[in-house]
């Protein structure tokens, strides 16, 4: 059976909806759900923050143990729409599922997101500790990335934490979180994809990215998707509730990327962070479809996402039930 086919038969269970409660929503998201049915299920703005800091890992075991104590710890922030991080695997070991682990030299990724400022000010404060401790010696920080709305980078601007932080500004993009923060605690199963290219010629390049997001718009896995700016450097956030969903969205986008890399600009790099369970669909659907370079290709670096962390967003809903996963 072909990759595709397998993907087909595979997106039945998991593109499954899931019964979601709106019982403690938040007069905001209320809003937001009354727009989208004015609307037809239109999708909401980009404005989603996330904080990406990346570290070489230098000690395993100790950074495995701090980074579970920093997700433990943030389960008490009700102001953060998700948490987690994943690692790059260098060593085979056929002991630990997967055949691979992780070993000095590997990197660390943590993949937190927030609605606003001042709820990432606040969790940065909460795991202060976690932070330093980390620096005394499992890990040493390669750098760190802030995406967002500009006037939500302003208000971080001076934040001890952040000093030295690329700050990349929203230019266009798409949300499905109708409740983007105060959900109840489930597991993190976003299938996330970030992709930097350096710019060439800007305004013909962002002409191609509203062309993208208005292709994914009619995507129904697709949790977010946009497009942020520093400098030269544009990148893509994006994430779906399934291997499925990004595989189908690489296809559909194809011709634009193709388009966007003659002449507007050039790949930087790409990364993967799926769990598991995700990565080896992705890897069949690369195979078949011979993706040797490019976006979301046999060269994207592959992250595995660790377990534990988890998310507090509530998805949008359609007439015809939910649009997608958490």
């Amino acid at each position: 059976m072909c990759a595709l086919s397998v993907l087909c038969t595979l997106s039945m269970s998991l593109l499954r909806p899931t019964a979601t409660s709106h019982a403690s929503s938040s007069m905001m998201a209320t809003s937001r759900a009354a727009a989208t049915l004015m609307a037809g299920a239109a999708p909401y703005d980009y404005t989603l923050l996330t904080l990406q800091p990346t570290y070489t890992i230098h000690d395993w075991p100790a950074t495995q143990c701090i980074m579970d104590e920093y997700v433990a710890e943030t389960k008490a922030e009700r102001g953060l729409t998700f948490c987690g991080y994943s690692t790059t695997r260098s060593r085979r070991d056929s002991t630990v599922v997967g055949d691979f682990a992780e070993e000095p030299g590997d990197k660390l990724f943590c993949r937190d997101a927030f609605p606003d400022a001042d709820s990432l000010l606040a969790h940065l404060s909460n795991v202060e500790p976690q932070r330093s401790a980390l620096l005394q010696g499992p890990a040493s920080l390669d750098g760190i990335e802030l995406h967002g709305p500009a006037a939500e980078l302003r208000k971080c601007e001076d934040a001890p934490a952040l000093q030295g932080a690329r700050l990349f500004e929203v230019d266009c993009g798409l949300s499905r979180l109708e409740k983007e923060s105060g959900g109840m605690p489930l597991p993190l199963q976003l299938v996330s994809l970030h992709t930097s290219f350096s710019l060439a010629d800007a305004d013909a390049a962002r002409a191609i990215c509203k062309e993208i997001v208005a292709t994914t718009a009619g995507e129904e896995n697709c949790i977010y998707h946009g497009w942020t700016v520093c400098g030269d450097t544009l990148t893509c956030r994006e994430a779906y509730g399934s291997a499925v969903g990004l595989a189908r969205h690489c296809e559909g986008v194809a011709a634009s990327i193709e388009r966007l890399l003659d002449g507007p600009a050039t790949l930087r790099e790409g990364q993967l962070h799926a769990s598991l369970s995700q990565l080896p669909v992705l890897a069949e659907f690369v195979e078949e479809r011979r993706r040797e370079t490019g976006y979301c290709s046999r060269e994207t670096q592959r992250f595995f996402a660790a377990e534990g962390g988890f998310s507090r967003y509530e998805v949008q809903q359609s007439m015809f039930g939910f649009f997608l996963r958490r």
